[in-house]
């Protein structure tokens, strides 16, 4: 019996499972009936459409159903990239950095302990095989230990070196295992026609239970947004540039305000062409600190274990609710640090093969 895969996880395979197994149709499992079980009733299998049966003594039983993630139309695709031309399925992005770090540096995706500082927009949460819920981060992450939650508003890694400090001192040291920090602010990309057509479709998404046009039409991110708003027009009427204590309790709406403020006078486009502008200004922002003297190579050297820190930078991009996310890719480095640190940018040799 050939492996099922599922939203590219890997089922358990092969002729001891105690039943003989192909796909007919995309949503449906045939199988000869067993009477005497191999493995233990109660026993779980999927499906390739995403359908998730147990086992009893003789049959299968479909007990849950998945939300489909097939791939996204072309034509999706093709909007995407007319605004990040590199954009790349986030699944597949997935996929593509857990076996370039095992194929590269030995490191399987099981001794990998994750950092995700992505915005902590709820559409920004995993996307469960069995759940119909409403991430979009790739279960293709799934398969690393973690993740530690190291973002905040707009992906800015706000949660700062303690946080970075104690993520590296997860690092499976019986094992020798790695560090991965993916680090991007988040966009959404709509296909609503109307927006679209009037060229106010990025910086925006579908969200469930929202309606299709109108001012519900959410945006992708908010945060960003409400950062450049203050920054070019001041609309809390506060002091320029801007001050941390007059941001009582949105200390993360300062950061982000005070990044953007330096770029306030740039901001004269449409809605959509700020909310670009802006939300490269925080990933070069995030960037620059990750790799620069306060971040995990800051000249403390904080994380005095030797390790390897694989750091990835670019942009994720939501899409309107059902279909994949993706991702743009800016800078995939490698950090050593310990007694010898220094950093090797993989930029180039990552995304060769990746786009």
């Amino acid at each position: 019996m050939s492996t099922l895969k599922v939203n590219n996880i890997e089922p358990y395979s092969g002729t001891n499972v105690g039943v003989t197994g192909s796909l007919t149709l995309s949503d449906t499992l045939t199988f000869t009936p067993i009477s005497t079980p191999t493995v233990a009733e109660g026993g779980m299998f999927y499906s390739s459409s995403g359908e998730f049966y147990i086992e009893s003594a003789s049959s299968w039983t479909q007990i849950v159903s998945a939300v489909p993630r097939s791939t996204n139309p072309t034509s999706y695709t093709t909007l995407v990239q007319q605004t990040y031309p590199q954009a790349v399925d986030a699944q597949y992005f997935g996929e593509y950095a857990k076996n370039y770090i095992a194929t590269n540096f030995g490191y399987s995706a099981d001794n990998i302990v994750l950092a995700n500082s992505i915005c902590s927009d709820d559409v920004n949460g995993p996307i469960y095989i069995n759940i119909p819920n409403i991430g979009q981060t790739q279960a293709s992450n799934n398969e690393m230990l973690g993740p530690f939650f190291a973002g905040g508003l707009a992906g800015y890694p706000h949660t700062g070196r303690l946080a970075l400090a104690a993520w590296a001192s997860h690092a499976t040291t019986e094992t020798n295992g790695a560090l991965f920090l993916i680090n991007m602010p988040h966009i959404g990309i709509t296909q609503n026609a109307t927006r679209v057509a009037n060229n106010d479709n990025v910086g925006r998404m579908q969200r469930r239970g929202k309606p299709d046009v109108g001012i519900d039409n959410d945006f992708t991110c908010g945060a960003v947004y409400y950062a450049y708003a203050q920054a070019s027009t001041n609309i809390l009427g506060l002091s320029v540039p801007p001050t941390a204590s007059q941001y009582t309790d949105n200390f993360q709406w300062y950061t982000l305000t005070n990044i953007l403020y330096p770029f306030s006078a740039s901001f004269t486009g449409s809605y959509s062409q700020n909310m670009i502008k802006a939300t490269e200004y925080i990933r070069s922002a995030s960037l620059a600190w990750v790799t620069g003297p306060n971040g995990i190579s800051n000249p403390l050297s904080f994380i005095t274990n030797d390790y390897d820190i694989f750091y990835c930078n670019g942009t994720f991009i939501n899409t309107d609710d059902g279909y994949n996310s993706y991702v743009q890719i800016n800078s995939f480095q490698k950090f050593r640090s310990g007694s010898n640190p220094q950093w090797t940018d993989l930029t180039a040799d990552f995304t060769g093969s990746l786009i």
